[in-house]
């Protein structure tokens, strides 16, 4: 079962009178504005109003501020700043950026004194090395801004104790995923005592429904049962249609998984589809829809089960087409901030060029030779700045193209998928065709027939051709310095050097979670990685690097 858990985010927002403004309003006061320090307030403002509808125009907004916050010598507008450049990068996907400035935050929270802004700054960090699965250094900032925010006495500041709440649940999460229960519960109590006591009822049933899993986890099924509900409860009280959904989602699964009580199970999963549909949570219904798939197939409602799985599928490929789209349009507004962003240091570099070369005129007019000499390497120093403008360009083009290839390559994959599945589907409805009467059997044949011509067989081989367009070096380093690997350790290799993790690699292959475990074991002894230091997804993705 998938876990239902996911971290916060502590983010900061504006609190100056313009944090409330409508955003046109702000734009117009800033144009009308040459005030620095109004101006500061004002970006910092737009940057945290846009950072999700229109990222790249926020990140322009942030830079300024960052700019006039360093003019002005306020380190404190420059954490605001810093705080919202992060923020919109954290949106875009950009964790690396994201963590780079996150650490410009602690140093300057550090420099002031600032215990608040550590821990946001802590706490994100935390959060992004989640994402990242790196449970370790998660845990290590969390417990970091846990410790600033117990520092700080800020209990008449609702605002400060909600993140507290969010940081808390947080930590118990990553207990509650490394097995370590008897702490995941004691901060999971923490942040449930602290979420009743403000009266925020979201962060109490996320709490809740970790505490139910966390319950299943160690085979208490009456508390998992109970929490789960409780959760559910609070999200009925509260219109909170999402969470409806998702708990009824979950507690589908667990009366499916763990209660053996098939009629609960699919009134609840039913629930969650329809709740889903309706707010367009794709997610839970592909999920919820699959689980009813299972039900349905175990049961031998034949025509239940297709339809279950048909809704599957169509909400998997709106899933996949709608992550696609977000993806590129993320990575065409990163790439276009990027690009601006070198266009604004030019045109700094060229101001100041100018500045310098007037400055030398004056000082300079008298001494004709002196001029000219300064003139000419103006000349020289602008014909660079085009020259590496150009040479930027053109990286910017190359690192384009990688990207479209990747995201070929990960269409392929989606392929790959689906053809595996339609095997799996085909073979079973043949079984089911020799257990049926005549009147069933050409209908049933039908069905295969409508299944096997949607195969595309060819696609393995277009997958290993694409990937060696992306990875060009893979292949060939790894046959060099491996050549007795097989070549289903070699398509392991791949899988792994993409940075899949053991649930996608199982739902491209349909093997079993602990069948890849066995097999990335055995690759680990062929590969010479012994001991825990030596991580294998972080080996393959330097083989053709270091090759």
């Amino acid at each position: 079962m998938v876990r239902p858990a996911c971290v916060f985010f502590l983010f900061w927002m504006a609190t100056s009178a313009w944090a409330t403004s409508p955003t046109d309003s702000l734009r117009n006061a800033l144009q009308n504005t040459t005030n620095p320090e109004e101006r500061l307030r004002i970006t910092i403002a737009l940057a945290d109003r846009l950072y999700n509808t229109d990222p790249l125009q926020a990140l322009e907004y942030a830079d300024e501020s960052i700019q006039l916050a360093k003019k002005l010598n306020s380190d404190s507008s420059l954490a605001s700043a810093y705080s919202s450049q992060a923020k919109t990068f954290l949106h875009l996907g950009n964790y690396s950026r994201a963590l780079e400035v996150y650490q410009s935050v602690i140093q300057l929270a550090e420099k002031m004194g600032d215990r608040y802004w550590q821990a946001v700054a802590y706490g994100n960090t935390g959060s992004i090395y989640y994402y990242q699965r790196d449970h370790a250094k998660a845990l290590k900032y969390y417990l970091q801004a846990l410790d600033h925010f117990a520092a700080m006495n800020a209990t008449h500041d609702s605002k400060r104790m909600l993140r507290k709440a969010n940081l808390l649940n947080n930590i118990g999460i990553v207990y509650d995923e490394t097995r370590e229960y008897e702490k995941a519960t004691r901060y999971y109590a923490e942040a449930l005592a602290l979420s009743r006591e403000m009266k925020d009822y979201e962060i109490m049933a996320d709490v809740l429904n970790n505490q139910g899993t966390e319950a299943r986890d160690q085979g208490n099924n009456a508390l998992a049962f109970q929490r789960y509900n409780e959760a559910l409860e609070v999200r009925k009280a509260n219109h909170d249609l999402l969470g409806m959904a998702r708990s009824s989602h979950n507690l589908g699964n667990f009366y499916l998984d763990h209660m053996n009580d098939d009629a609960v199970a699919e009134r609840y999963l039913k629930d969650a589809i329809a709740i889903g549909q309706r707010i367009s949570a794709w997610q839970t219904v592909s999920s919820a829809s699959g689980l009813l798939y299972g039900l349905y197939k175990d049961q031998n409602r034949h025509k239940e089960a297709l339809e279950a799985l048909e809704l599957s599928h169509r909400m998997s490929d709106s899933l996949f087409n709608e992550q696609s789209t977000r993806k590129i349009a993320q990575l065409e507004m990163q790439f276009e901030f990027d690009r601006k962003q070198s266009q604004l240091q030019a045109q700094q570099k060229e101001k100041e060029l100018y500045f310098w070369s007037g400055a030398a005129v004056l000082v300079l007019s008298l001494v004709i030779v002196s001029l000219l000499f300064v003139l000419q390497r103006n000349k020289t120093r602008r014909s660079e700045l085009e020259q590496a403008h150009l040479k930027l360009e053109k990286i910017n083009l190359q690192n384009d193209l990688v990207l479209k290839d990747k995201e070929l390559a990960t269409n392929i994959m989606y392929l790959l998928n689906k053809n595996e599945l339609i095997n799996t589907i085909s073979e079973k409805v043949l079984d089911i065709k020799q257990q049926v009467g005549p009147e069933l059997q050409g209908p049933l044949q039908k069905v295969v027939l409508d299944l096997q011509s949607n195969l595309q067989p060819e696609l393995w081989q277009e997958f290993e051709v694409r990937f060696q367009q992306v990875h060009e070096h893979f292949y060939k380093s790894l046959h060099e310095k491996f050549p007795d690997l097989s070549p289903h350790e070699v398509r392991l290799c791949a899988f792994l050097k993409l940075n899949m993790t053991t649930k996608e690699i199982s739902a491209i292959t349909h093997q079993n979670a602990k069948s890849i475990d066995v097999a990335r074991t055995r690759l680990r002894k062929k590969l010479n990685l012994t001991g825990t230091e030596h991580n294998l997804v972080t080996f393959l993705s330097q083989i053709d690097k270091a090759g």
